[in-house]
């Protein structure tokens, strides 16, 4: 197989895996950003997940704790907000799998590695972001190169 010749850079299909990783598996719902969106309050996390195969790259992703224990929650059916490594965990295991599910539609017939995330504590962005998550911002942003 060849090499793929452009990267593959298209913000609809990241906008695609994060849409089917939140609903399938999260039973959450991801909606646009309204206008009027206001800063966050509290303590956010940040996910990175590197990958290598045919292209290399890295996925951020960014999120309120808040949102990030409500995931928790969703995909344990426990309440673990106060359990600090269990939702950082789960936090990084978001980023991984939405970062999987866009490698799958961008690029299907080539085998990649992904890296074990990195969980952080992290500030809000600048930018605005990607989506709103049960109501509460996420930020995803990719970096590819060959």
């Amino acid at each position: 197989m060849n090499l793929p010749t452009a990267l593959p850079t298209d913000r609809a299909a990241l906008d695609r895996a994060l849409a089917m990783v939140a609903e399938e598996s999260f039973f959450a719902m991801i909606d646009p950003v309204p206008a009027d969106v206001s800063a966050v309050d509290g303590p956010m996390i940040g996910a990175r997940v590197t990958f290598e195969g045919a292209f290399s790259g890295a996925l951020n992703c960014r999120m309120p704790r808040a949102l990030a224990e409500e995931l928790t929650a969703a995909f344990t059916g426990e309440d673990l907000s106060a359990d600090t490594a269990a939702v950082d965990d789960l936090a990084g295991e978001f980023a991984n799998m939405v970062c999987g599910r866009w490698l799958t539609d961008v690029a299907p017939q080539w085998l990649f590695r992904l890296d074990h995330p990195e969980v952080a504590h992290v500030a809000a962005p600048a930018s605005a972001p990607s989506g709103m998550l049960n109501g509460q911002p996420i930020w995803l942003e990719l970096t590819v190169e060959k």
